[in-house]
């Protein structure tokens, strides 16, 4: 197809929207389009109207639906409607269309109020600018983003299907696996509020369909690896490859010396389209984009999407003819949902509780390795400089390996971000983009909306007493945080470790914990009171938090959970409910932390803190109870206890015990073989029954500890896996200390290479924001920048040595094996002696005393 043939088309087929498929249509199917999914939402400035984005799994496309309602954006203030008449900011804006008065019920007074609703023509006259009214006037929920209010006022859900018309949204029939019914019947007996949870039933249990979707990647000229400014554009497109769900395979490749021909990639997987016009292979490659209603990147919100726009400007293209809609952090689509892989697997909630920590830097390169066992083709030189057919596989195997990640496990990605979707209420693409935070800030905001609660301001809620009782213990911390028992240092053989499930959202849910309940106004209530606290919590309702948190809770533990083992059910229905209590452990392990952090709407200090002082007097008072038992604890973190060779009766025991004095679960969480702890707390290793190494807190697991060092450490680890009596131990003690004092010669003797002695770290924000402390990372990226002028940006990894001289850093990036002669061996053998130190300490070994040449002559054996 030629640039102008393909520019005409899209003219036409920018976007499927209902009227277009009514006029294409027969009279019986223009009734509806059924099982549609809702998958996005956003506002169209152009037509000054919601747009919802519905995708159809039997024609794999996505269809845009435009409000036929006349919804307008709408904000709230507690004046009524002639004191706001006299107001120049609504009298004299043409944007306010109305005044409108309403009762809503105050969450924290607990008492119905009047307050008026302001209706706008556009959001952007609520929020979003320097004249909206939330900066003028003093407005409530005028910072919700406005397609959450449609939804909401709507009743609409993210993620689940609809039957759909021009004028008509109707939710589809859910229908729930006959054995997931009768184990949901069963629970469901007991519960307080039985729609609510029927309806959380209904939601997650809903079939998600295969997205049609396509990973995209680029490649650009590159000179000396200065990554191109994505703004200026200015270098040439290289490559483009694509990885579809319908079996595509296909590379482009820009022949800029046009010697090229299709024999020379005759025999590759993939098929390969050579352009010598880089301004066709544009058109091309937007052209292939927009038949995927779905398209995957690995950092395409920050490179590949904002490169493609400014690059096709740069060449001529219109900006009305680029279905890319570039924001201040992001990139969309217009025809469809643009999900960035690197965003979502940076989340801090995914990476620890979807994925257990199986990879530490967030790059398409350590990410693939750890979830598929795959990695991408290795360079020896920069793209630039690469034979034709090496780039190729290059762009290619990106592509390939961006698709995999959302298809492995059976498109656990793509369920999971769906999942998540559902339980926010978020769009795909934000729930891709915003932490977890935002994830259960929108599910409340909707949750007081539902109840007609005015959702009260940060400042309402200090009002209410938000001074901390508790002194923190750990530095930097704004209260108290849990019990940790100090360990019994040496190794223990057969420990059994007991654990609380879900400790602190247990607690939120039980002790009815919510920044409205805790300290609420009835004076009836102030003796309930958050043990060694001054606090109480409302016995008069439900918080909102504790109802959330306390029904997705019991749904995972007491339904999807036994779902995922049920052998009744087929393996794909097992695996989709693993996927569904796997994003709900994802949220729940999330809600406590919400509480302490002051970027939440709904941060309240003294509930963070009534979560943490009720947690310590859990645990304090099990210990208590153990030691009346006779069973030793030889060490106790946060929700979890261990037991050194503990009878089985007494666990019965202690399982009745939490039981019936605090309403929670107490299990078996785990058990060593043995497991050998330092004096330090959280800092120990061991090995499960079953042969897995558990390590915590040890520094050479830590993601930026050089892989010359943690290599040392892991061959240890293993060393140590092997052993079954103290016998055993007593020799893997010395295998342990010949691997550190042989690492230890390699490093006199210069004996490794620039990667073997590399650290790695993500720059966490824009280098001009290291303002009080200048750390290693940050200078070794200001060295690339300023010496090799290229930019950095958030979110890349650093990789640089430590090397003699006045900064003590340099980037190995375009560096030469010669760096190793500046390399600052002294402070390396310190890294590897603070690796091991920690891991020597919980097996008996002295290192001080080691380094010095004197043996120890006790152990704790």
């Amino acid at each position: 197809m030629s640039l102008e043939s393909w520019l005409k088309e899209t003219e036409v087929e920018e976007e499927i929207t209902f009227e277009e498929v009514e006029e294409t249509t027969t009279t019986e199917e223009k009734l509806r389009l059924k099982g549609v999914y809702l998958v996005s939402a956003d506002y169209d400035p152009d037509r000054s109207k919601v747009v919802l984005k519905f995708y159809d799994p039997k024609t794999e496309k996505i269809f845009l639906w435009y409000d036929c309602f006349n919804h307008k954006p709408y904000c709230y203030s507690k004046e009524d409607v002639e004191a706001l008449k006299r107001k120049p900011e609504i009298s004299q804006n043409e944007r306010i269309v109305g005044l409108d008065r309403e009762e809503r019920l105050d969450p924290i007074t607990d008492r119905k109020i009047s307050v008026t609703k302001i209706v706008a023509a556009d959001p952007l006259a609520i929020g979003g600018t320097r004249v909206s009214l939330r900066e003028k006037l003093r407005v409530w929920e005028a910072d919700i983003k406005y397609y959450l209010n449609y939804l909401i006022d709507m009743d609409l859900q993210i993620g689940i299907p609809y039957d759909v018309t021009k004028n008509k949204i109707t939710e589809s029939k859910l229908e729930m696996d006959p054995v997931a019914t009768e184990i949901a019947e069963k629970v469901l007996k007991d519960v307080e509020n039985k729609e609510e949870y029927e309806k959380w039933l209904k939601i997650l249990s809903a079939e998600i369909p295969v997205f049609k979707r396509v990973a995209f990647d680029l490649e650009v000229f590159t000179e000396e690896e200065i990554i191109p400014s994505t703004s200026k554009a200015d270098q040439p497109i290289l490559a483009a490859s694509f990885y579809g769900s319908d079996g595509l395979k296909k590379v482009l490749i820009h022949d800029i010396e046009g010697k090229l021909t299709e024999d020379m990639f005759k025999d590759k997987e993939y098929e390969v389209e050579i352009f010598r016009n880089e301004k066709s292979m544009i058109a091309r490659i937007m052209e292939i984009l927009e038949q995927y209603p779905f398209v995957i990147t690995f950092n395409g919100d920050n490179f590949d999407f904002p490169y493609l726009y400014h690059r096709a400007i740069r060449l001529g293209f219109r900006k009305e003819d680029i279905p890319i809609k570039l924001g201040r952090n992001d990139a969309r689509i217009i025809w469809g949902i643009h999900i960035d892989l690197y965003k979502f697997f940076f989340n801090k909630s995914v990476k620890s509780y979807a994925f257990k920590n199986r990879y530490d830097i967030v790059s398409l390169e350590e990410v693939s390795e750890a979830l598929l066992g795959e990695g991408k083709v290795k360079l020896e030189e920069i793209v630039s400089k690469v034979s034709p057919s090496l780039l190729a596989d290059y762009s290619f195997t990106d592509g390939k390996l961006t698709y995999e990640l959302t298809s492995f496990n059976n498109d656990l990605v793509m369920k999971l971000i769906t999942i998540i979707a559902r339980i926010s209420n978020m769009t795909l693409e934000d729930v891709c983009r915003l932490a977890v935070s935002n994830w259960i800030k929108n599910r409340l905001i909707q949750m007081h909306r539902e109840k007609r609660y005015l959702i009260p301001l940060k400042d309402e809620i200090k009002a209410k007493g938000a001074e901390r009782f508790t002194e923190p213990i750990t530095k930097g911390k704004k209260y108290i945080g849990a019990v940790v028992v100090q360990p019994k240092p040496g190794v223990f053989f057969n420990v059994v470790v007991m654990d609380f499930a879900s400790l602190y959202p247990s607690i939120i849910k039980e002790y009815n914990i919510s920044y409205e309940t805790v300290r609420c106004l009835h004076p009836e209530c102030k003796d309930n009171i958050i043990p060694g606290t001054p606090h109480w919590v409302c016995k008069r309702k439900r918080g909102l938090m504790s109802e959330f948190v306390g029904i997705i809770r019991d749904l995972r533990v007491r339904v999807f959970k036994k779902l995922a083992k049920d052998q009744r059910l087929s393996k794909n229905l097992r695996e989709f409910y693993d996927v569904v209590q796997g994003a709900l452990k994802v949220i729940i392990n999330a809600s406590y932390g919400v509480f302490g952090s002051e970027a939440f709407p709904f941060y309240y200090l003294p509930a963070a803190e009534s979560v943490t002082m009720t947690g310590r007097n859990v645990i304090t008072k099990t210990i208590e109870y153990c030691r009346k038992l006779g069973l030793d604890v030889i060490y106790g973190d946060t929700d979890s206890l261990f037991l050194h060779n503990p009878p089985e009766n007494k666990l019965d025991e202690l399982v009745k015990f939490a039981k019936r004095e605090f309403k929670l679960d107490l299990e078996v969480d785990k058990v060593y073989r043995y497991v050998a702890f330092s004096v330090r707390k959280k800092n120990y290793f061991g090995v499960l029954t079953n042969g897995q190494i558990d390590v915590k807190g040890l520094v050479g697991k830590k993601r930026n500890t050089p892989k010359l060092i943690k290599d040392a450490f892991f061959k240890s680890l293993e060393v140590l896996r092997e052993v079954y009596t103290p016998e055993e131990f007593e020799k893997a003690k010395e295998q342990v200390k010949k691997i550190y004092f042989d690492t230890e010669e390699r490093l006199k003797k210069r004996e490794f290479t620039l990667d073997e002695v590399a650290i790695s770290v993500v720059l966490g924000k824009r280098l001009e924001d290291y303002t009080s402390t200048t750390p290693e990372h940050v200078k070794a990226a200001k060295l690339l920048q300023t010496v090799m002028n290229r930019e950095v940006k958030p979110g890349e990894v650093i990789r640089y040595v430590k090397t003699r001289g006045r900064l003590g850093v340099k980037p190995i990036e375009g560096a030469s094996e010669k760096l190793i002669r500046e390399i600052d061996v002294k402070r390396y053998i310190e890294l590897l002696k603070s690796t091991f130190e920690q891991l020597m300490d919980a097996i008996g070994i002295d290192l001080e005393r080691e380094v010095r040449g004197v043996n120890r002559l006790e152990s704790f054996m």
